[in-house]
């Protein structure tokens, strides 16, 4: 009798457990974000905040020792860089206004190179950081996550280069065709900087959009039915990117910012 009452106090302490794991799985089914996340990983090492703490110190030292080594690097090729930002689309020669202006719009052109050259290497330490936080599902994809993401980016990048500087110079220099240009190199070289970068991010807007549908924060039916609003903020962010709020130069941004935009929702479809 005993034993018969130890066996039916373990079978149903099963049977709670089962029915624990069956809710905890439905509660998992119903909420998309959970697919996202990584919240039973028992591989996963248990670390205290201090030792989080302490691996990120370590993986952003690596970044700024690169980061500083890359700006060494590129300092002596200052010529060749700033020639290149010059291009064919700007015919008028640029100017210094202060003694240290030169020295510091090297070092601007060598810090511009260095950032973009250790950006793989911040991505990949960040990434390696929070790996643990996301779905086995997830981590597979990163790869492909982080590919798309510099293919966009330096398709932004080129853009910018190719079309989108090239019209703000044109327009913005007619604004003053009955005026002698006398430019200068440290804000000319912040002012095409700014388009490039700019242009770089704007052109990650379909990976944002898939991982906030992919993570439930939005749905791409709302986005969808509110395609006006979406587009008056895609003309919002196109007036803030790029920094010369003509509207000439917004369009040119707004229009493939909006194609991009399109495509994340026919991506979000077909891998849904």
């Amino acid at each position: 009798m005993i034993n018969f009452f130890k066996r039916k106090t373990k079978e149903s302490s099963m049977g709670d457990h089962g029915k624990s794991r069956e809710n905890s799985g439905k509660n998992t089914r119903s909420n998309p974000v959970n697919e996202i996340f990584n919240s039973d990983d028992n591989n996963s090492k248990k670390m205290s905040f201090i030792d989080h703490l302490d691996e990120l110190r370590k993986r952003l030292l690596v970044v700024m020792i690169v980061f500083i080594v890359a700006i060494i690097a590129f300092y002596p090729f200052h010529e060749k860089i700033l020639t290149f930002l010059i291009g064919s689309f700007l015919t008028t020669d640029l100017v210094y206004l202060e003694i240290m202006e030169p020295f510091l719009v090297n070092l601007k052109i060598a810090f511009f190179c260095a950032v973009i050259t250790i950006s793989p290497l911040l991505a990949y330490q960040l990434a390696a950081f929070i790996a643990p936080v996301f779905s086995k599902k997830i981590r597979k994809y990163m790869v492909i996550i982080f590919i798309l993401f510099f293919i966009l980016f330096a398709g932004g990048f080129i853009f910018a280069y190719k079309l989108l500087v090239p019209v703000a110079m044109k327009w913005l220099i007619n604004q003053g065709s009955t005026l002698k240009a006398s430019l200068s190199v440290n804000k000319y070289v912040s002012f095409v900087g700014g388009f490039m970068v700019g242009g770089g991010i704007a052109f990650e807007l379909p990976l944002i959009l898939l991982f906030l549908i992919k993570a439930g924060i939005l749905k791409t039916e709302m986005l969808r039915r509110q395609w006006r609003v979406v587009y008056i903020v895609i003309l919002i962010l196109s007036a803030i990117i790029t920094p010369d709020w003509s509207p000439i130069t917004m369009a040119v941004l707004a229009v493939p910012m909006i194609l991009l935009y399109e495509l994340s929702l026919l991506l979000a479809k077909l891998f849904k």
